[in-house]
């Protein structure tokens, strides 16, 4: 008798492909609706030309710094918040919708499904920070940053959409319905008009001052005005990554424990 033995790949290949394979039903996802774009293009680009055209006659923006290069670095990350928030629905729309329950009966590792939306996020981050990149540059918009400088900007947003992305995913993971969910997932862009990304915060009473000067997106803010404006980077930059690492642990663990939570039987 011949006993036809299947060959098995290390368990990290298995892991590793299931991330791929969720990552890219994702982006299928995105191609077959590109209307999901829309939140990272065209949002980011009114919320520059509204601020810009309609506000920035009335906002200092502290020395002679025109407000166009004040603002947009803040408006990078304005759009990483819109990108991170379609994490939400997304998740939110899997575990409603029963997906997750087909996932559950297949040799598959199970954080994948969750991972995939918010690593999926990356590059609808990049197209969104494309197109902002562009309007910027239409409106006047000139830096003297080389392609060093531009390639740690990139590296800074996505960053920032990641950490963002994993809180999302907390959200989707607490909400019982799609609708509450799809309400509930805009408090993301809360902390970003709590920081310095709009508006400098000498703008600001003195309690919220010492909040949105502090924390983790302001930082990373500073980071790309100072990485475009080519001027020293001070401790900006080991502030935001510190706390922005620090909050995706957290984010992550919370993801999995309740993603863990819902799927047991």
């Amino acid at each position: 008798m011949t006993v036809a033995v299947q060959r098995r790949r290390p368990s990290r290949w298995w892991v590793v492909s299931d991330y791929y394979e969720m990552v890219t039903r994702s982006l299928r996802h995105l191609a077959a609706d590109p209307d999901q774009l829309i939140t990272v293009t065209l949002q980011p680009v009114l919320t520059l030309a509204l601020m810009y055209f309609f506000l920035g006659g009335a906002i200092q923006a502290g020395t002679s710094r025109n407000y166009l290069d004040f603002l947009l670095p803040g408006v990078f990350i304005v759009m990483a918040g819109f990108a991170a928030i379609t994490t939400a629905t997304g998740v939110a729309s899997d575990m409603v919708q029963g997906v997750v329950d087909r996932f559950r009966t297949l040799p598959m590792s199970k954080p994948a499904v969750v991972a995939g939306h918010v690593i999926s996020d990356l590059p609808r981050s990049l197209i969104g920070l494309a197109v902002t990149i562009v309007a910027g540059l239409f409106m006047g918009f000139r830096s003297p940053a080389g392609v060093g400088a531009w390639a740690s900007v990139i590296g800074i947003v996505l960053l920032v959409t990641f950490t963002l992305s994993w809180i999302a995913a907390v959200i989707g993971l607490l909400g019982r319905s799609l609708e509450v969910v799809q309400q509930v997932s805009a408090v993301i862009i809360i902390p970003v008009f709590l920081s310095n990304a709009l508006v400098p915060t000498d703008t600001m009473p003195d309690w919220l001052r010492v909040i949105a000067a502090n924390q983790p997106l302001s930082q990373a803010t500073d980071c790309i005005r100072a990485l475009l404006a080519d001027a020293p980077l001070g401790d900006h930059l080991l502030l935001a990554l510190v706390e922005l690492v620090g909050i995706t642990i957290v984010a992550f663990v919370a993801a999995a424990l309740l993603f863990r939570r819902r799927t047991r039987r």
